[in-house]
């Protein structure tokens, strides 16, 4: 379970009216891995893979929107926090982000361990990673693409790496 409690500010389970609100808004349970496959089948991958990317990058533009309300304050350290403890709280994996030092075109790596999709490309692996390069664009001030994902089934983790547009990778 999330060690932060300040994320009931965030999640709200209300038994009462029957309603689940994350970051402020109504939402229900879904099969992600089923509704991405149904998509692939009524639209195609590539269409499919379009909504559900726009849709991530909405959402997280609106957690992030919502965390900052909450916090004007808040640090791009405290922001992932609390966007990584929603993704344990929504039963989607527990996240790993690296910054890395060495490589101005690569600032980050991303690791899921435990993901809810076992696979390293599709529609629903989509869904996940375009939040996570869309949150970090938005707290960066860049705009960032996911390279080399992959799922590692040893380690049952989703793996990728977030680059930088436009910044040319470093020789070595």
């Amino acid at each position: 379970m999330c060690e932060t409690l300040s994320l009931k500010k965030f999640f709200v389970f209300d038994d009462i009216n029957a309603e689940i609100r994350v970051f402020g808004q109504r939402r229900a349970t879904i099969d992600l891995a089923g509704l991405c496959k149904h998509l692939d089948n009524l639209v195609g991958e590539k269409v499919a893979a379009a909504i559900v990317s726009n849709h991530s990058k909405e959402s997280a533009k609106e957690h992030i929107a919502s965390i900052r309300e909450k916090n004007p304050n808040a640090n791009f350290d405290e922001i992932i926090k609390q966007l990584t403890e929603g993704e344990i709280m929504k039963g989607f994996g527990i996240v790993k982000l690296t910054r890395t030092r060495d490589n101005p075109s690569v600032p980050f790596e991303f690791e899921m361990r435990n993901p809810i999709v076992k696979s390293h490309k599709g529609t629903a692996v989509k869904f996940i990673l375009s939040y996570w390069a869309s949150a970090l664009s938005i707290l960066l001030k860049e705009t960032l693409d996911i390279t080399d994902a992959l799922f590692d089934p040893d380690a049952n983790a989703l793996k990728c790496r977030f680059t930088v547009v436009g910044v040319p990778a470093a020789s070595g």
